[in-house]
C-alpha cells in the first residue's frame, strides 16, 4: 500500500510540473511555404487590428514582400529598402499597412537570465531551447524570446524582391543586405519546432529580427555570431 502511495505521488507530482510549465499563445497569419513558392502576396492582417490587444509583440514581411516589420509592446517598425538606396523607417501605421507574414504574441510580463556561452547560427536553436527550459518555458509549443547583448557577426537584410516565386536564396539575392561587427544590439525573435515553411525555414526552428533602436532599423537574421555573455528574455 505504501508503495502505491508513494507511486501515485510521484506521478501527480509530475503532472503538477508539466501543468506548470509556461506557454504562450501565438497568432499566425500568412505562410513561408505559399510566400516563396505559389507567389503569394496579398496582405493577410491589418496592423492596426494587431496591435488592437495590448502587449503585443510580433515579427514578418510587409504585403507585397515590400519591407520589414517589428512590433514591440504594440510599438511599430516597418522597414523598407531597395539595394543601394538607404532603408526609411515607420513608425506610425494606417488602415492600408497590411503584414504579408506575421507572427505575434502577448507578454506582459518577461524573466531574463544571463547566458555564458557564445553561440552563432548553427548552435542558438539548441542553446535557446535548454536555457528556457530552465526558465520553465514549454519548448514543445512555440514561444517568443528577446536576446540582448554583443553581437560578433550579424547577417541580415530587408526583403525587397519583386519575384514572384522561388526559394529563400532567390529572395535574399533581391533584399538589401548589411553584414555588422561587434555590435551591441537586440533580436526579437520565436522558436518552434513546428512550423517550418510556415514562419522558419526548413533548417532551423527560430525567426529573428535583428532591431537597432539607435537608428530605428530592423531586419531579418541570416547569420550570426553572439560573444558570451548576453542575455535571453522569455515570457513569465
Amino acid at each position: 500500500m505504501k508503495k502505491i502511495l508513494f507511486f501515485n505521488f510521484l506521478f501527480l507530482l509530475l503532472i503538477g510540473c508539466q501543468q506548470n510549465k509556461i506557454s504562450t499563445p501565438i497568432n499566425i497569419y500568412g505562410q513561408l511555404y505559399k510566400i516563396m513558392h505559389e507567389g503569394q502576396r496579398e496582405g493577410t492582417v491589418s496592423l492596426i487590428d494587431v496591435i488592437s490587444t495590448p502587449h503585443t509583440y510580433g515579427l514578418g514581411a510587409m504585403e507585397g514582400l515590400d519591407g520589414e516589420i517589428i512590433i514591440m509592446d504594440n510599438k511599430v517598425l516597418i522597414n523598407q529598402a531597395n539595394i543601394g538606396e538607404t532603408p526609411t523607417s515607420q513608425t506610425k501605421i494606417t488602415n492600408n499597412d497590411k503584414a504579408l507574414l506575421l507572427v505575434t504574441a502577448q507578454v506582459k510580463n518577461w524573466q531574463q537570465m544571463e547566458v555564458n556561452e557564445s553561440v552563432d547560427m548553427s548552435s542558438i536553436d539548441e542553446v535557446i531551447r535548454i536555457n528556457a527550459e530552465r526558465l520553465g518555458i514549454d519548448s514543445s509549443k512555440p514561444f517568443p524570446f528577446i536576446i540582448e547583448g554583443n553581437f560578433e557577426m550579424v547577417n541580415w537584410h530587408i526583403i525587397s524582391s519583386p519575384t514572384e516565386e522561388g526559394g529563400h536564396d532567390a529572395h535574399l539575392a533581391g533584399s538589401w543586405k548589411r553584414i555588422d561587427n561587434q555590435k551591441i544590439a537586440k533580436i526579437f525573435g520565436f522558436y518552434s519546432e513546428h512550423h517550418k515553411a510556415v514562419f522558419t525555414h526548413h533548417t532551423t526552428f527560430t525567426h529573428m529580427h535583428v532591431i537597432y533602436e539607435d537608428e530605428s532599423i530592423s531586419g531579418h537574421i541570416d547569420d550570426i555570431e553572439i560573444n558570451r555573455p548576453w542575455l535571453l528574455s522569455v515570457p513569465q
